[in-house]
């Protein structure tokens, strides 16, 4: 491919503000096509993210969206924080990576490296240099300590508001971040900012998120995808190998593994969660995946719960973002309920979320209005977008 050639399908820019919160499908290049056939709809998008050192395929898969007419937002993600060769923050943003981007008419991430912790100089560097180029969303892929530790999150906040760049956000953690003490309560401070905010690399607390005025949150159709793992220890001559395939279970909030599901409905087959109407299932009971042959079951499960995530996010998302943020609370501990109910344990971040948000205020207290963050840099594919309720 010849770069220059891109230049040739530069659409036309359009401006996407916090009104859309989008629900994107974070996936690899190999699951676009699977993908793409979901997240079609109002309100969705997809992020692509590359293998680490294999960009190539990436803008071709991006490019071929383009030329073909993908209408919905389109993000990519260069993945240079991730593995046991992540860059470091400090480390400058390609120019080559900025500019294809721009060339086909993307929202620009940066391809930030890793944030460690206490790393105060990568953390600046990053977000100044997202400042001074304006048109880009500043990725930050963070440990754990920069919203867990009371005076790190303090410097995460007052540089996120310094330099008023719109961001990103990636957090690292061996299983789900989100149900750490402290991380959510950290999530709605740097909304607070007003700066645009997304959540990547996220599982169903995606929908929190935005429920909560995130301007944007990524569920990942895989589980490397739903977070951002640790570094694996250097004796360990490999990785572990991936887990079996989770589907979302609507009525839980949570990601179970199939097996599960199909052994759990064995064990409460009346009990009245198991039948998805999500285009993929059509009204099935969620055990019909699990009994597929097994080299369609990954492709099934992302695309179930990709399917229910999005009608979950048409329930939630309305005009009113404190009725959003009550609704998704109400949500969280019907789903504590069902969890109890079919005897699997308590889900931390369901809790998290719960905590964080409190109990409903009183009827007389004034409704808030104000949405933080409205405006986010340019973004092909999303002028012919309408309000959701």
């Amino acid at each position: 491919m010849v770069y220059n050639e891109t230049r040739l399908f530069r659409p036309p820019l359009a401006t996407i503000d916090q009104s859309d919160r989008t629900l994107f499908a974070q996936c690899g290049v190999t699951d676009v096509d699977a993908v793409r056939e979901i997240v079609i709809q109002p309100g969705t998008g997809l992020v692509i993210t590359a293998r680490q050192g294999n960009l190539r395929s990436l803008y071709q898969s991006a490019r071929h969206l383009v030329e073909t007419g993908y209408p919905r937002p389109l993000l990519l993600d260069a993945n240079r924080y991730g593995g046991n060769c992540r860059v470091p923050a400090a480390a400058p943003f390609s120019r080559d990576w900025l500019s294809r981007q721009r060339d086909l008419g993307l929202l620009v991430l940066t391809d930030s490296g890793y944030v460690e912790d206490g790393d105060i100089v990568g953390l600046t560097r990053i977000l100044s240099r997202a400042a001074k180029l304006g048109d880009v969303v500043a990725l930050l892929p963070l440990h754990l300590s920069w919203f867990t530790v009371p005076q790190a999150r303090r410097t995460l906040l007052r540089l996120v508001r310094t330099f008023a760049a719109p961001v990103a956000i990636v957090i690292e953690h061996p299983r789900d971040p989100i149900g750490v003490r402290g991380t959510v309560d950290g999530l709605f401070e740097l909304i607070e900012c007003e700066v645009p905010v997304m959540l990547l690399r996220c599982d169903v607390s995606a929908l929190g998120a935005l429920c909560c005025g995130a301007v944007a949150a990524a569920v990942g159709t895989r589980a490397a995808l739903r977070h951002l793992y640790p570094r694996y220890r250097p004796s360990v001559r490999r990785r572990p190998s991936p887990p079996m395939p989770s589907v979302v279970v609507p009525r839980c909030l949570s990601y179970k593994r199939l097996s599960v599901v199909a052994r759990t409905k064995r064990r409460h087959p009346g009990t009245d969660i198991w039948r998805c109407v999500c285009p993929t299932c059509d009204g099935s009971d969620l055990d019909w995946i699990f009994h597929r042959p097994e080299h369609v079951r990954e492709r099934l499960a992302f695309q179930h719960s990709l399917g229910a995530l999005i009608e979950l996010r048409h329930e939630l998302t309305g005009p009113d973002l404190r009725q959003d943020r009550l609704s998704w609370r109400s949500r969280c501990a019907s789903a504590a309920y069902w969890r109890r109910e079919v005897g699997w344990e308590s889900l931390a971040a369901l809790d998290r979320w719960q905590e964080a948000i409190g109990s409903p205020p009183s009827d007389d207290l004034p409704s808030r209005q104000h949405r933080p963050g409205r405006t986010i840099p340019p973004q092909r594919g999303s002028g012919d977008r309408r309000a959701e309720g």
